[in-house]
């Protein structure tokens, strides 16, 4: 499958140390099977969704209102769900990607964007409740869905799978 991926940067033994290094000195002495199981490969998908706000913002004058718009893009793990919001898209490149590799998704796409819109409303809701903007009509609209993979190293340590950014 020909999927844009960012680029690895840990080899598989650096990937190891890592998880070495991690261990505490207690539980090295204490208990001797600091085994690390397999290592392996795997993507996981992260949606990049751009966001446009529409907003009126109130001007001195009585009956006159401003049009603002602003773009937001949002990066959201599908594998767990987490969301942050970013300046710039990182640096992708097309690959060929096994589908064995590409770990499953578990959010689906359209509950993700009505979340993260939703999302978004709150985070401007409790601006508009502590005055930090004072805006009257919020419109939000969803201009683009992009696709873009993250390699991870997945680590399997006493049972638990350990992912670690490659």
């Amino acid at each position: 499958m020909r999927v844009e991926a960012i680029n690895i940067e840990k080899t598989k033994n650096e990937a190891k140390k890592y998880i070495l290094n991690k261990i505490p000195l207690a539980s090295k002495i204490f208990q001797f099977n600091s085994f690390i199981g397999d290592i392996k490969l795997e993507y996981i998908e992260f949606k990049v969704l751009k966001y446009e706000i529409i907003s009126r913002q109130k001007n001195n004058r009585i009956f006159k209102s401003e049009l603002k718009k602003e773009m937001i893009t949002m990066l959201i793990n599908t594998y767990n769900g987490h969301s942050e919001s970013i300046d710039k898209i990182p640096n992708t490149s097309k690959k060929y990607v096994s589908k064995s590799c590409i770990r499953e998704n578990k959010i689906n796409e359209d509950d993700l964007v009505n979340v993260v819109k939703k999302e978004i409303i709150a985070r401007l809701t409790d601006k508009l409740k502590s005055g930090t903007i004072d805006k009257i009509n919020i419109q939000i609209n969803i201009v683009d869905i992009k696709s873009i993979y993250k390699p991870y190293w997945v680590v399997d340590f006493r049972g638990r799978n350990v992912f670690i950014d490659s």
